[in-house]
């Protein structure tokens, strides 16, 4: 996406021929929105591989909502005021996925499993049972809610072929994350624990992820800030921009 300034506009005043009127210039969102994505991607993937104890990768969380949430989400917003239609639907989408995984990891998770021990329906049932479907309904909801993200994500993948290898990269490494997820989740034991194999490629996929998203931080500023392309992005269409198109 290469970033849009708004255009010069010329109009006769007082029988001149023209005056020029200067527009305030939108700055390149895709950078800002990106980074907390790649973030994002990176420490929930090295959660998910085990490099963090369940309870400590909860210390993400404050991560996802803030900066893989909100700041994304702004910076979705300011890419639909320059005109980068493409970039301002992802940024948004993906924001609102991470305040969405971020509420689901701090209360709706715990919601479920709440509802399901204290349901008299469940009396009868040992703690080990209780606790063993309340961890697969949660696990099993959370492939559900991961279905539909697959087919926004899908769409994206698809839009993305007009704009660079990279971008595509990105897009089809979440395919795969997002696949391998729903494997694990719908694999899941009777206990709901995730099948560990597809769990942990889902994890690594995620990493290699985010440093692809990485990259394109580095390439979208790096060639902005040095006026050149310093980290190519590698169109695919002779008319795509050297960034992501809008």
């Amino acid at each position: 996406m290469t970033e849009l300034s708004a255009p010069t506009l010329s109009a006769p005043v007082n029988g001149s021929r023209s005056a020029t009127t200067h527009a305030s210039r939108i700055g390149h969102a895709l950078p800002v929105g990106a980074a907390g994505f790649a973030w994002c991607s990176l420490a929930l993937g090295l959660a998910t591989i085990g490099v963090l104890s369940p309870a400590g990768a909860a210390i993400i969380l404050p991560g996802t909502f803030f900066y893989g949430g909100i700041v994304q989400l702004l910076a979705g917003f300011f890419a639909l005021a320059s005109g980068a239609s493409f970039a301002a639907a992802f940024l948004t989408a993906y924001g609102a996925f991470w305040i969405g995984y971020s509420a689901i990891e701090v209360y709706v998770a715990p919601h479920i499993v709440a509802s399901i021990v204290s349901s008299p329906a469940n009396a009868g049932l040992s703690k080990q049972a209780v606790a063993a479907l309340a961890g697969h309904t949660v696990v099993q909801s959370l492939g559900v809610f991961l279905i539909a993200w697959l087919v926004v994500t899908l769409i994206f993948t698809i839009v993305s072929l007009g704009t660079n290898a990279v971008t595509v990269t990105a897009f089809v490494l979440l395919d795969v994350t997002i696949v391998a997820l729903l494997l694990a989740y719908f694999g899941a034991s009777a206990a709901g624990a995730p099948q560990s194999g597809a769990l942990h490629l889902a994890g690594y996929a995620e990493i290699i992820l985010a440093a692809v998203a990485f990259y394109i931080v580095l390439a979208e500023l790096a060639n902005e800030t040095m006026g050149r392309t310093v980290f190519p992005l590698f169109p695919l269409t002779r008319n795509s921009p050297t960034g992501l198109a809008a």
